[in-house]
């Protein structure tokens, strides 16, 4: 099965705070490349009909996630739930990981096997670690010269992702029973406390300075803000776009605002990349 020049792929993804951005947006560049024209969509900035109308229209449908403790962030649970039936479809899948994440990419695909599916690719992608609370303290960079060899080498799986694609060789990482064991050791006690782990965020008014990017970026509405004071709804994913973008380090998680001594907090993989382009508001 090989993939014909005069077909097209589109790529649906959620991005926290830029990792899985530059993934779908490279991963569209190397499609196109070699041949199978490919283009990328946040599913924070495309309608219901919009979704339905370019699966429709497209030869393979992609998907693209980061994964919290081999699980699916909610947004894209809710997205892909949402998606009309299309039997036989030809699918794939990439989560992002900073080290691991065990069956992420099969989490996805069960439930696009019950819209009809054919989830035929499955790969993981290691990507720069993007949580850098003070509370947990992980390494973390924005130094690009540190930065520059973890994205080649993402660059490269991906390169041997496409390839696979275009030949149409069958390829589901992370869909073996080991994997799928060592992922609900992760996901079934991430599922236990997740509720407790939404209200975590929260904004120091004494730092803020009244910006409302927070309320702008957010993917769930979790920060409001209510006659001047900002505040949160209990219901955050837990994605640290809000924390990672405040521009004064503001947002607090668990308590502890940035210790900017660390420097700032992760700004996404490249340099070009905006958390307003996540949403539609390039400029933000």
């Amino acid at each position: 099965m090989i993939i014909k020049d005069d077909r097209s792929a589109i790529i649906f993804f959620f991005s926290g705070t830029g990792n899985t951005w530059w993934v779908a947006e490279e991963f569209s560049k190397q499609l196109s490349e070699k041949g199978l024209a490919t283009k990328a969509y946040s599913i924070e900035t495309v309608s219901q009909q919009e979704i339905n109308e370019l699966i429709k229209s497209s030869t393979i449908t992609g998907f693209a996630y980061p994964v919290h403790a081999s699980d699916l962030p909610r947004p894209m649970i809710k997205f892909l739930r949402s998606l009309p039936e299309e039997t036989g479809k030809k699918t794939f899948i990439i989560c992002t990981q900073w080290i691991w994440s065990g069956d992420g990419a099969a989490v996805g695909a069960s439930i696009l096997k019950d819209k009809g599916y054919d989830v035929l690719w499955g790969e993981h992608v290691l990507m720069p670690n993007n949580v850098a609370v003070s509370v947990i303290r992980l390494p973390y960079t924005n130094d690009p010269a540190k930065l520059k060899p973890v994205l080649k080498r993402a660059g490269r799986r991906l390169d041997r992702f496409a390839d696979k694609i275009i030949s149409g060789k069958v390829s589901r990482h992370g869909f073996n029973p080991v994997s799928r064991f060592l992922g609900s050791m992760q996901r079934v006690p991430y599922r236990l406390v997740y509720r407790r782990l939404q209200n975590d965020i929260a904004v120091d008014h004494t730092v803020c300075i009244d910006c409302g990017q927070c309320v702008r970026l957010c993917p769930v509405n979790n920060i409001v803000c209510s006659e001047g004071e900002y505040l949160t709804r209990g219901n955050c994913i837990i994605c640290l776009r809000c924390y990672n973008a405040c521009p004064v380090a503001a947002i607090t998680y668990m308590k502890r605002r940035h210790n900017l001594k660390r420097g700032q907090p992760y700004r996404g993989p490249v340099k070009e990349f905006k958390p307003g382009m996540l949403v539609g508001n390039i400029e933000e």
